[in-house]
């Protein structure tokens, strides 16, 4: 029941942060992480997206890229991996839900599939997909920006 009074929150109060966005036109700085296993690619659904995306989220103030990089793997999907693990890819600059986004993404590959646990009220589904499969769905710019230059790599 508390899951499900979490996902509704998420689902109406997003509408109102884009509207306030388009009145304000905040940038964003944020992060993203891609998982790899086996040539596949950990997918998250959000409760109030329609759009599939890499596990990620907003920097705290004062908190460090990889911090924050950690921390949303561990929160939305129960990820825990050393720092070390993290590589670094490259910042991504796109204009998303009415702001602009700073997203610094980064790289985990993993040698065997972890559990996952989605919190369920943020992310509500989360699975490991070939990357041809992932660009063939709605996506970030962020996801795609990433997936289409590591298919030229």
């Amino acid at each position: 029941m508390l899951d499900a009074a979490h996902r509704l929150a998420y689902r109406l109060g997003f509408p109102v942060a884009r509207a306030w966005w388009v009145i304000r036109r905040p940038d964003h700085y944020g992060v993203m992480v891609a998982v790899w296993i086996e040539g596949r690619v950990l997918m998250l659904r959000s409760s109030y997206r329609s759009s599939l995306d890499f596990p990620g989220g907003g920097i705290a103030p004062g908190e460090a890229p990889l911090a924050a990089a950690c921390r949303e793997l561990r929160e939305e999907v129960g990820v825990v991996a050393p720092v070390e693990a993290f590589r670094f890819v490259r910042e991504i600059v796109a204009w998303w839900d009415n702001r602009r986004d700073h997203v610094s993404m980064f790289e985990l590959r993993l040698g065997a599939a972890p559990r996952l646990s989605p919190d369920g009220r943020e992310i509500v589904a989360a699975a490991f997909m070939p990357p041809a499969a992932v660009l063939a769905l709605p996506i970030s710019p962020f996801v795609r920006a990433y997936l289409e230059s590591a298919a030229m790599s």
